[in-house]
C-alpha cells in the first residue's frame, strides 16, 4: 500500500510495543524507536517524507494500542466524508480548564461527544462509549489519527508547543477545522492500553496554558 504511511513512536523497541505485536500491519508500520523526541516534531517528519514520496494517507498511532477493525479499505470509506479521521472527538469546543478534548466537548454524556475506545485495565477490557459515530467533529483524540495528503500538505504540527506529548492532537484538529477541512469520528476502533491522563503534570500545564492562549486570541 504505496498510498499509505503508518507512524507510530515508542521509547523502547518496536518488538516489545503492544501495536507491533497485534497488528496484522506490522511490516509496513515505520516505528521511531528509543524516542525522545516531541511527537509534533516527529509528525512533521513524517508529513514532510510523505510530501516527498507522494503518499496520500498518513496514519499516526500510539505505541499501545490495538487496531481493532482498521483495514485500508475501511480507512478509505471513511475518507469519503472526511478529510482527518480519529476513533474519539468533540463535535463542539468550549475553551477551559482542565483542556481535556470531552470536557471541552460538555463532559461525558454530552450529546457533542462521539466514537468508542477500548481500554486495558491488567487482562480485563472494557468500552468508554462517548456517542454516535461515524461523525463530524472539531477536536480528535491523537490515540489515532488519520490524514488527507490535501490536509498535511497545508496543515504541520505546532512545534511551538512546550509540551511534547500533549496538545499536538487538539491544536492539530482545530487547526484543520479552522483551514476548511473535515474532522471526523469514523467507525475505526481501537483498544488502548491505558487509562487517559491521570494527573496534570508541570508540562501538561505547560502545554495547556500555551494551547488555551492559542486558540482563545
Amino acid at each position: 500500500m504505496s498510498d499509505l504511511f503508518i507512524f507510530s513512536a515508542t521509547k523502547g523497541k518496536k518488538e516489545d510495543t503492544l501495536l507491533y505485536q497485534t497488528s496484522d500491519y506490522r511490516d509496513e508500520i515505520f516505528f521511531k524507536e528509543h524516542n525522545t523526541d516531541s511527537l509534533q516534531s516527529l509528525y512533521n517528519k513524517a508529513i514532510e517524507f510523505s510530501i516527498k514520496e507522494n503518499i496520500e494517507y498518513i496514519v499516526l498511532a500510539h505505541d499501545d494500542v490495538i487496531l481493532e477493525n482498521f483495514s485500508h479499505e475501511r480507512m478509505l470509506e471513511n475518507f469519503e466524508n472526511y478529510d482527518v479521521l480519529g476513533v474519539a472527538g468533540a463535535a463542539e469546543v468550549k475553551l477551559q480548564e482542565p483542556a481535556l478534548w470531552h470536557l471541552m466537548g460538555g463532559g461525558l454524556g454530552s450529546d457533542k461527544l462521539h466514537g468508542a475506545v477500548a481500554h486495558l485495565h491488567g487482562k480485563e477490557k472494557f468500552m468508554t462509549s462517548f456517542g454516535s459515530y461515524p461523525h463530524r467533529a472539531i477536536l480528535l483524540d491523537g490515540v489515532f489519527l488519520a490524514i488527507k495528503r490535501e490536509v498535511f500538505k497545508k496543515v504541520r504540527f505546532d512545534e511551538k508547543c512546550p509540551s511534547k506529548f500533549h496538545f499536538y492532537d487538539l491544536d492539530y484538529t482545530i487547526s484543520s477545522h479552522k483551514a476548511g477541512f473535515r474532522n471526523g469520528v469514523s467507525d475505526i476502533y481501537v483498544t488502548h492500553a491505558s487509562p487517559g491522563l491521570t494527573n496534570f503534570s508541570e508540562e501538561f500545564k505547560e502545554g495547556q496554558k500555551w494551547f488555551l492562549n492559542k486558540w482563545k486570541k
